[in-house]
């Protein structure tokens, strides 16, 4: 028993840690074979989720206090839904053109595909906005929901963290004038 350790050790390239021969990879391996009829490369991927909502900015028309966006909903399916609901909330004191602060479209994924919305949304000042919106429906007799929210800035500027080890470092509340008087 103490022999084959030994051996192991005292063979060119065999140390306790090295990896055997036989374990090269298979394109090594073939290097000087010819490829055809070898199956290509093929990678793997993440599955994509069967049901997808974006939320998209196509354009802001800037006022003096708040503005009007334009916003592009999409819908991805990709197996048949049933049913598909997509669903948009707006913030309080946000409304959508027709004056509702949420709006109901019935949307034909019963191919799957994509549909697009475009919807406008009314803010009466300037500030950061967050717009919920939510699809459902049933695939393979099951419901499913995806989520999605679109943060809004109309005259606001996204906060800048500090670079510190080459990360960005963003702070986890922001600390107002108020806040720091009694400090």
């Amino acid at each position: 028993m103490l022999l084959i350790p030994l051996a192991i050790r005292s063979m060119p390239g065999g140390d306790a840690g090295s990896v055997p021969r036989s374990a090269a990879p298979a394109k090594v391996q073939h290097a000087g074979k010819s490829t055809a009829g070898m199956a290509p490369d093929t990678r793997t991927s993440e599955p994509l989720p069967p049901l997808g909502v974006e939320v998209a900015m196509t354009s802001l028309q800037k006022n003096l206090h708040g503005g009007i966006a334009s916003l592009r909903l999409t819908v991805t399916a990709g197996v048949a839904i049933d049913e598909a609901v997509l669903q948009a909330k707006a913030p309080a004191h946000v409304v959508f053109a027709d004056g509702s602060d949420t709006k109901t479209w019935n949307v034909n994924l019963s191919a799957g595909g994509t549909v697009s919305v475009p919807v406008e949304v009314i803010v009466p000042e300037d500030g950061r906005y967050s717009i919920a919106v939510e699809v459902s429906g049933v695939a393979h007799g099951k419901t499913i929901r995806r989520a999605a929210s679109h943060q809004l800035l109309v005259g606001a500027k996204e906060p800048k963290g500090k670079v510190k080890g080459g990360a960005h470092e963003y702070p986890a509340a922001e600390v107002t004038g108020a806040a720091t008087e009694g400090a």
